[in-house]
């Protein structure tokens, strides 16, 4: 629930000190019981630290308001040397063990009240910490004291001073300078600077400051001092489901049922959008109810990033929380991974599930420690075509009792033999959801642009020159696969850089009338210049790609959902099972003849989101020419064919279909096809 009033009713001074001023009364309690977001940035990770800031959070929370921590850790002499080795995995093993001290002190020091508020918000995912590590040019600690907080309305307010924020910094002379952006350019300014420094530092963008995530394990002991029978404050919407209100569509329904007439196995075709995780758990949820004996349940998803949507999704179903068991969130995985199974063997435990990488589920060691369990199994395979590549397919063992694979489109491109295992191991398709059924009853209708762009007048010159070279190549008696294939790829370079896709995506720009949830595919060629242009428009946007970490992916997910960042531009980590239902606009910049990919993609846009009616779609197809000479012309028709099959895909369930059609039907007449 929204307070009803803003940070604008407040009379806050410029300066408040401890002499003059009660700075619990009079500054955080007033704020925090208005704020959306309060981001601080502080000293010591201290009981005393967290005794006071959690004062008033409960507002915040009982609001739907969240908070964002940065603080240091308390590390000895040889902690700080073992961290500046920059080892990632010693790294989170000196954070954990400086932290699991603190943990026992938030049981034994704080108050009940502060100690359950501060659990139930980690619980809720409505608290976030991270520590900071001052490196390079910088030796000491981090003891930096600032804060912004956000109204619902948009006001904010920032600090800066030398309160530490602990129970003795009360009895001190402390004070902050206070900005309060509505008030003039100056505290506007002022307010910019310090909601820069912290996103820098929070994001990982200092480079003389590492900042680090609490390991898991801390997160979950900190969350386990909660009590479970008095909340703080009244779930948000986004926390506040039971199982009482989950009700399946009936589609859903139709696929859990065919699940277990088929002796609980199979693979769920359905389009992306259409919830396929969520139609897995509820089969998960009333398979454990069938099962007496202790269960494991293993879910294998395709990208690391994926794991913490599917625990937040078990929430709303009340499962018990998973563990992570994949190195890069819980380096002491394997050893969970060994207490998981061995507490199911020898019957401490009725129940475990762990969430782990395509990548770890099929290597050896954790194939060999599920093989070592005897008790009742159950696979959740995510984007299972992920997992039917020669590799990945070792970790369908047989011993998985119980089976589930999702994915839109679980027939593996160009490999007959891995689509055909995973049809075997799973059983077959045993359900079918289509996108033109979830449109538009859960599905968002969309206009369909394809946009064909030639090549200018040198790139086409250099690719006349690179197809005769490949047509050489192809029929030489000299010349190799390997050689052709060269070949190829420098002349598909060519179409991958073609300058005038940048000119396309300006007049796209120009005729949108609002720029806002705009989501733009690209590749590592193109994706510097696509950001320059964005800026040339004044569009806020980042980077979504494989080098931002799990954390930030997820914030930017939230603030380009929230509208902060206007635009996302992506490459390739958000074809697989990323929920960004905001986008209202895609431009496909860089494309895929592979039809996985590009049907997930598609998926994105779809979801359906408040205040969403319709989505528009622009696709760039680049070609050499309208018209091209024989060569070009029957080099480029296998191409394009893979290229246009696209083209139909999108059209066929577009609101514009026929118009969407006839934009492509001069390359088909210009090519043959």
């Amino acid at each position: 629930m929204e307070p009803e009033s803003d940070f604008t009713d407040l009379e806050l001074p410029r300066v408040i000190d401890t002499s003059s001023d009660d700075l619990m009364q009079d500054f955080y309690i007033p704020l925090l019981s208005r704020a959306k977001v309060y981001r601080r940035g502080v000293g010591y990770f201290t009981t005393n630290w967290v005794r006071s800031a959690a004062r008033g959070i409960a507002e915040l929370a009982e609001n739907g308001g969240t908070a964002q921590w940065i603080m240091s850790p308390i590390l000895e002499e040889d902690d700080w040397e073992a961290l500046k080795k920059g080892n990632r995995a010693k790294t989170d093993e000196v954070l954990r063990e400086s932290l699991d001290s603190t943990i026992s002190d938030l049981r034994y020091d704080l108050e009940y009240e502060t100690r359950n508020a501060i659990a139930w918000m980690i619980a809720d995912g409505l608290l976030e910490i991270k520590l900071a590590v001052p490196s390079k040019k910088l030796s000491g600690d981090f003891h930096d004291k600032f804060g912004v907080f956000y109204d619902w309305n948009g006001n904010r307010v920032a600090f800066h001073g030398s309160q530490n924020d602990s129970e003795q910094a009360l009895r001190n002379y402390e004070a902050y300078t206070i900005d309060c952006d509505w008030i003039s350019d100056r505290d506007n300014e002022g307010v910019n600077m310090q909601k820069k420094r912290f996103e820098n530092l929070w994001e990982g963008r200092d480079e003389n400051v590492g900042v680090h995530t609490i390991p898991e394990g801390v997160k979950e002991g900190i969350a386990e001092l909660r009590d479970n029978n008095n909340r703080p404050y009244e779930p948000p919407e986004s926390v506040a489901t039971t199982e009482s209100e989950i009700v399946l569509r009936d589609y859903q329904r139709d696929a859990v049922d065919s699940w277990f007439e088929n002796d609980n196995r199979g693979l769920f075709q359905m389009a992306t959008g259409t919830g396929k995780t969520f139609t897995a758990l509820a089969a998960l949820d009333e398979y454990t109810d069938t099962v007496d004996d202790p269960l494991l349940c293993v879910i294998a998803v395709p990208q690391k990033h994926l794991a913490r949507q599917w625990a937040q999704e078990m929430e709303t179903f009340g499962l018990d929380q998973p563990k992570f068991v994949y190195h890069s969130a819980n380096p002491d995985w394997k050893n969970d991974l060994s207490r998981a199974v061995s507490n199911l063997e020898l019957g401490i435990k009725n129940y475990e599930c762990l969430i782990t990488t395509h990548q770890t589920f099929s290597g050896e060691h954790f194939r060999e420690k599920v093989s070592q369990l005897s008790r009742d199994t159950i696979l959740i395979g995510d984007e299972v075509h992920g997992l039917g590549s020669e590799g990945r397919r070792k970790g369908l063992l047989d011993s998985y009792d119980a089976r589930i694979g999702l994915s839109a489109t679980p027939e593996r491109y160009y490999d007959e033999e891995g689509s055909n295992h995973l049809l075997d191991y799973f059983d077959g398709v045993i359900y079918e959801y289509p996108l033109e059924d979830a449109i538009p009853q859960y599905l968002t209708p969309y206009r369909y642009h394809p946009i064909i762009v030639e090549m200018d007048e040198d790139e086409l010159e250099d690719y006349r020159q690179m197809t005769q070279s490949v047509v050489a190549s192809r029929y030489s008696e000299d010349a190799d696969e390997e050689t052709t294939n060269i070949l190829q790829s420098q002349r598909a370079e060519i179409v991958k850089e073609a300058i005038n896709k940048y000119d396309v995506l300006r007049d796209i720009l120009r005729g949108l009338d609002d720029i806002k949830h705009l989501l733009v595919y690209t590749n590592s060629e193109q994706i510097d210049t696509v950001g320059s242009i964005l800026n040339e428009f004044g569009v806020m946007h980042h980077r979504f790609t494989h080098e931002e970490g799990d954390d930030l992916r997820e914030e930017l997910l939230t603030r380009f959902g929230e509208g902060e960042y206007e635009a996302l531009v992506a490459m390739r980590c958000l074809d697989e099972g990323v929920d960004v239902p905001a986008t209202r606009t895609a431009i496909l910049m860089a494309n895929t003849g592979n039809p996985m990919q590009f049907i997930q993609r598609r998926g994105r846009v779809l979801r359906q989101a408040p205040g969403k009616d319709r989505a528009d779609i622009y696709d760039l197809l680049v070609v050499p020419t309208l018209e091209p000479d024989d060569d070009i012309a029957m080099s480029e028709q296998y191409i394009l064919e893979k290229e246009l099959r696209r083209f139909e895909e999108f059209a066929e369930t577009a609101e514009n279909e026929y118009e969407a059609r006839n934009k492509i039907e001069d390359v088909r007449i210009a090519y043959g096809i």
